[in-house]
C-alpha cells in the first residue's frame, strides 16, 4: 500500500480533518492515510480534550487508515521540534509516498520557497533576526519582520513576495514551512508534499458548493465544551462516527478539568527549584525566576499565564513550559531529536484491521510498537526508556485531570507504552 502521512493533532477531529484526509487522498493517489498524532498533551501545552486512543478511533472512523503518535517530548515543544519528530517518523515507513498539511495559504510553492530560504539563513538575514531579537521580538516575529525587510532591500527573491513574507504569522503555515524543512533535509525527494488550503469558517465553506459539512475549527470546538459542559451543539461539526467515539469518551472519561491543571501549575511553580527549572525544555533566560515569583503573586493559573507572557515569551509558549515543567521534560533530550535519524520506536495507537494495511505499516527502519515483547525490544536502547518514562508520567497526569472511577483510573495507571492499539474492523 501506498500511505499519504498526515502530521496532526485531532483535538478533537472535525469535518475540517474529515475534509484535509479526502483531499489528501485525492490529491495523492494514495491507498490510504498514515495518521502522526500527537498525545494526551497538545503542542499549544495544554491537556487534549480527550485521550489519544479516542482521537485516534476518531480519525480511523473518519478515513485514517492508522494513527501513530508523536512522543509526548517532542509534540508538546514548539513547531520546529514538532516538526523534527513528525517528519522523522513518516519517513521510516517505505510506505509513505507523500505528506499532506493543511495551511492558510494553501501554496506549497510559496512554502517551499520559504522553507530553502530558512534553510540556508544566510547572514545578512540572521544579522535582521539578531536586531529584531535584541529590540524585544519573540522568535517568530523577529523572523517574520527580518524577511520582510530582505524583500523590500531585495536581498531575496520570491515567486510571490506578498504572500511569503505573511507566511509566518499564522500557526499552520508556520507548522508547513517547518514540515518542509526537516523535509528538504531529508533528502528524501521521493516523498512528495501537498497542502490543502484550510477552511476554518462556516461562512468559507458555503462559498464552495462542493463542500456538504459543516466546519469550525478546534479552537471553537473546544471553547464551547469547556464553557457548556455538553457537546450536543457541536454535532454538526463532527462527523457522525467519530461524534459517538467522542460523546462515549466524554461520558465515561470526560475533559480535563482546566482548574486542577492550573493549580497543579501554580504548585510546581511555588515550590520549585530555579535551577531545577532551568533544566525543562525552553526554560531561557532566566523566564524560571519570573515563572516562579510570577506564581506566588497570582492565585489563579489564567492570571498567572498572561503575567508571565510577553513579545519574547507567548502565551502558547509559557504553556509549552508549563507542560515541560509538570513533565520535567529535560532540553537535552528533547533537543536529542536533531541529532537522530529516525526514533528508536514508533507507537501504533490505532489501525485497519487489514492484513495489506499491517503489512505495509511493519515496513519501518524503527520498532513498530503493537505488542508489550516490542517495547521490551526498545528499551534496550536507553533513549527510548526516556521517552516511554515520559509517557507514563504524561499519562498519569492526565488521568488525575478526569473526573473517572477507579477502575478507570488503574486503566490510565497501566504503562502506556504497554497498551495494545486499536484494531478497527
Amino acid at each position: 500500500m501506498k500511505f499519504c502521512a498526515i502530521i496532526c493533532e485531532y483535538n478533537p477531529f472535525h469535518n475540517g480533518h474529515l475534509y484535509h484526509i479526502q483531499q489528501s487522498l485525492k490529491k495523492s493517489g494514495c491507498d490510504g492515510c498514515l495518521c502522526i498524532m500527537g498525545g494526551n498533551f497538545s503542542q499549544r501545552g495544554e491537556p487534549t480534550l480527550c485521550e489519544k486512543y479516542s482521537r485516534a478511533e476518531m480519525a480511523i472512523a473518519g478515513g485514517a487508515t492508522a494513527v501513530v503518535q508523536i512522543p509526548t517530548y517532542f509534540c508538546t515543544a514548539n513547531a520546529e521540534v514538532f516538526a523534527q519528530a513528525a517528519v522523522k517518523i513518516a519517513t521510516s515507513f517505505a510506505s509513505v509516498t507523500h505528506i499532506s498539511f493543511g495551511s492558510e495559504c494553501g501554496d506549497i510553492r510559496s512554502l517551499s520557497e520559504l522553507a530553502r530560504f530558512l534553510l540556508k539563513e544566510p547572514a545578512f538575514f540572521k544579522e535582521r533576526i539578531k536586531r529584531n531579537l535584541n529590540d524585544g521580538f519573540s522568535l517568530g516575529r523577529a523572523k517574520t519582520h527580518a524577511i520582510k525587510e530582505c524583500i523590500d532591500a531585495g536581498l531575496v527573491k520570491f515567486t510571490h513576495p506578498n504572500v511569503v513574507e505573511n507566511l509566518l504569522n499564522t500557526p499552520n503555515n508556520i507548522l508547513a514551512v517547518e514540515y518542509l524543512k526537516v523535509l528538504f533535509q531529508t533528502g528524501r525527494t521521493d516523498i512528495t508534499p501537498i497542502t490543502i488550503k484550510r477552511i476554518n469558517e462556516l461562512a468559507e465553506a458555503k462559498q464552495d458548493d462542493k463542500i456538504e459539512y459543516q466546519f469550525s475549527s478546534a479552537t471553537a470546538i473546544r471553547e464551547s465544551v469547556y464553557q457548556s459542559k455538553r457537546i450536543w451543539n457541536i454535532r454538526k461539526f463532527i462527523p457522525t462516527e467519530s461524534y459517538k467515539i467522542f460523546a462515549n469518551s466524554l461520558r465515561t472519561i470526560g475533559i480535563p478539568d482546566m482548574e486542577i491543571w492550573g493549580n497543579l501549575a501554580l504548585y510546581r511553580f511555588r515550590t520549585a527549584n530555579p535551577n531545577d527549572l532551568a533544566l525543562n525544555y525552553d526554560v531561557l533566560e532566566g523566564i524560571e525566576n519570573k515563572l516562579i515569583t510570577t506564581s506566588r503573586e497570582n492565585i489563579d493559573y489564567p492570571s498567572f499565564v498572561e503575567s508571565c507572557t510577553s513579545r519574547r515569551f507567548t502565551q502558547s509558549r509559557i504553556q509549552r513550559i508549563v507542560t515541560a515543567c509538570l513533565l520535567n521534560l529535560r532540553a537535552e533530550y528533547v533537543k536529542h531529536i536533531y541529532e537522530i535519524d529516525r526514533l528508536p520506536f514508533i507507537k501504533l495507537l490505532a489501525a485497519k484491521n487489514n492484513k495489506d494495511v499491517l503489512a505495509s505499516l511493519n515496513e519501518c527502519n524503527t520498532i513498530l510498537v503493537t505488542r508489550k515483547s516490542d517495547a521490551i525490544k526498545a528499551q534496550q536502547d536507553p533513549f527510548a526508556k526516556i521517552l516511554m518514562f515520559a509517557e507514563d508520567k504524561a499519562n498519569n497526569l492526565y488521568s488525575l485531570l478526569m473526573d473517572i472511577s477507579k477502575d478507570v483510573q488503574k486503566e490510565f495507571a497501566i504503562s502506556d507504552i504497554y497498551q495494545k492499539p486499536l484494531f478497527i474492523k
